[in-house]
């Protein structure tokens, strides 16, 4: 168990005072500013010094993955989910703190034991109510729908929406609540609508929360931040947010960078800017502000204690997506070998799926590189089913993919206890015996991966865990994990070692998107398909027979941003002067203006270094 005072010890100067802090702080956090280890280290030293028993604290955040990687920080500390402790995605704090807790009371029809709609589902009654209105069919319209929901629960302007857009929300949600349905855009809606009725309900979150910790707010949207204003306005809660205004790539479903800007400028907030990048060199810095902030540089720097500045490589390849996928294939990822640059630190980054990636994932094939594509489709990836391939890992005793029991039996108990069927911090011996003697009975190796997840599912009330609010979405991922293991199924042949396996990222280059790159770090980061019209993204004007400008330049400077900023030493850019797009159409507009920012701004650098070492 890692000891509090030592590892506090081992903050900088602004990470320590963003801990010590006793009122609301905003801390603003660039890539690589050890952001985790602040907000881990925040909550480990507000229960020990700042909040008695009964009283907690919230920790939220933006997906399950971080909720994961926070679970298992925290446990370090001898900290786990608990009563007092909420740990889990905004959604979840919405229904299973507010909406369930307090809905029957301000709603006397809302039920506390409201259903969550499994996203297969929710998706199905939308798309009926978007054909209602839409003759085309309305495909990708969702998006949109989510950013006028959110427009809509805040008061916003919803002015530049079409008049369709409040006939399709409605028809959809009273499809949900004709079924019982809740979906997950609703929870928070609901929250914020209970307040908004019933104000008290605020002192009541306070008095069971005294503190609220919000990670990523720049991409929770205009809902949760409204919670968080009359949170404060009615409530003596204290709030700290952490966020990077840099990072925001969700805007497509309502995040915007101001709301957390926003807090910035209240006078009850402490701002806090963590300004040193331990992840990448100096030089990977500076060519990330060169695109980012070409006029408003963020200062970020480098850990002093770092001498290797990283690099830049320009790969310009002729041919387009094909040939780029060769070089990658059979030119990059050798010479990173020789570097010594084991294969799970490598990620190829592409902006979407398309002819790229199809070319990408078979020229790693043909040249024999394993790889993981994460948008490959034999089926979903989300941290429940990497809980399973670990499971899987852990029933062989592979020891290739060393897995402590303990580690299993923390996630297990995490999600019984949020399903009400655990009491336990560490897990009841009757939860160990079952998942001990699950994987111990379970362990055949050529044993086919459809009889094992049936057997999961029987011995481990998985059904029952899955339909509780915080899993609700791996209904859909189990079920389509089970449906392919069925005749016929992509992955209908797997033993359980092949799934435990494919689970496992050693030795393998991680293929994904820009925008999943998020949150994430490698060695070397290769940015493929850097072509002008795919990022920035330009719409053909077909009247005009020209590409339109940007939309949103901003958006698609920190898109680029976030993935360059993944790299700890090594960026290749790789493009071509023409290309042939998705849509069979040649583009001669030359590679993304992104490239020539960095390279001019590289190469000032490297000008200004040699009239330096010139000097007598």
């Amino acid at each position: 168990m890692l000891d509090l005072a030592t590892e506090f010890a081992r903050l900088n100067d602004e990470q320590k005072r963003a801990v010590q802090t006793e009122g609301n702080a905003v801390v603003l956090a660039g890539p690589g500013s050890g952001k985790t280890d602040t907000l881990v280290i925040k909550v480990a030293h507000l229960l020990s010094t700042n909040i008695r028993p009964p009283r907690g604290l919230a920790c939220i955040t933006f997906n399950k993955d971080a909720v994961q990687e926070f679970e298992q920080r925290l446990g370090q500390f001898g900290v786990y989910s608990s009563s007092r402790i909420f740990l889990g995605t905004v959604h979840s704090f919405c229904l299973n703190c507010i909406v369930r807790n307090f809905g029957p009371l301000v709603i006397p029809t809302l039920s506390s034991d409201i259903h969550v709609a499994p996203p297969i589902r929710a998706r199905d009654l939308l798309q009926r109510a978007i054909e209602k209105h839409i003759y085309y069919g309305g495909r990708y319209y969702d998006s949109t729908i989510t950013r006028f929901r959110r427009a809509q629960a805040c008061g916003e302007d919803t002015s530049g929406f079409d008049d369709k857009d409040p006939l399709i929300v409605q028809d959809y949600l009273e499809s949900l609540a004709a079924e019982g349905l809740i979906d997950f855009e609703g929870m928070i809606g609901a929250a914020l609508d209970l307040i908004d009725k019933e104000p008290a309900i605020c002192d009541f979150i306070a008095a069971r929360f005294p503190w609220l910790l919000i990670d990523e707010y720049q991409d929770l949207g205009c809902p949760l931040h409204q919670i968080v204003v009359r949170l404060l306005a009615h409530s003596s809660i204290k709030i700290f947010a952490v966020g990077d205004p840099d990072q925001t790539v969700y805007d497509f479903t309502g995040a915007d960078p101001r709301y957390l800007n926003e807090l910035t400028t209240r006078r009850d907030f402490e701002t806090i800017r963590l300004r040193f990048n331990y992840r990448s060199g100096r030089r990977l810095i500076m060519a990330s502000q060169a695109v980012l902030a070409p006029v408003e540089p963020r200062n970020y720097e480098p850990d002093p204690k770092r001498r290797d500045p990283g690099e830049v490589y320009f790969e310009q390849v002729g041919g387009g997506y094909d040939v780029q996928a060769i070089h990658i294939a059979r030119s990059i990822i050798p010479r990173l070998d020789q570097q010594g640059i084991r294969r799970e630190e490598i990620a190829v980054l592409y902006r979407s799926n398309g002819s790229l990636v199809r070319a990408i994932c078979r020229e790693l094939e043909e040249a024999e590189i394993p790889f993981v594509a994460e948008r490959d489709g034999l089926y979903p990836r989300s941290p429940f089913v990497r809980w399973l391939q670990r499971c899987a890992a852990w029933g062989m005793s592979d020891n290739d993919a060393p897995i402590e029991f303990d580690d299993l039996i923390v996630t297990y108990t995490q999600w019984r206890r949020q399903a009400g069927f655990e009491t336990f911090e560490g897990g009841s011996l009757q939860s160990r015996r079952r998942l001990h003697e699950f994987l111990s009975n379970n362990s055949q190796p050529g044993g086919t991966l459809r009889n094992w997840l049936e057997a999961a599912e029987r011995e481990l009330d998985l059904s029952a865990l899955l339909n509780h609010a915080e899993l609700a979405d791996s209904v859909e991922d189990f079920g389509k994990l089970v449906q392919s293991t069925k005749e016929g199924g992509r992955i209908a042949d797997y033993a359980v070692a092949d799934f435990a396996r494919d689970g496992r990222i050693v030795g393998k280059v991680t293929v994904t998107t820009l925008h999943s790159s998020k949150g994430r770090q490698f060695d070397a980061v290769i940015m493929a398909g850097l072509q002008e019209s795919v990022i920035p993204f330009r719409q053909w004007n077909g009247s005009r027979r020209i590409f339109s400008e940007p939309s949103n330049m901003r958006e698609e400077r920190r898109l680029f941003y976030v993935g360059f900023t993944r790299a700890r030493r090594y960026v290749f850019l790789v493009y071509s002067p023409t290309f042939v797009n998705d849509r069979g159409y040649r583009v001669d507009l030359g590679p993304s203006r992104f490239v020539n920012e960095i390279q001019k701004r590289l190469e000032q650098e490297d000008r200004s270094q040699q009239s330096y070492d010139a000097r007598p």
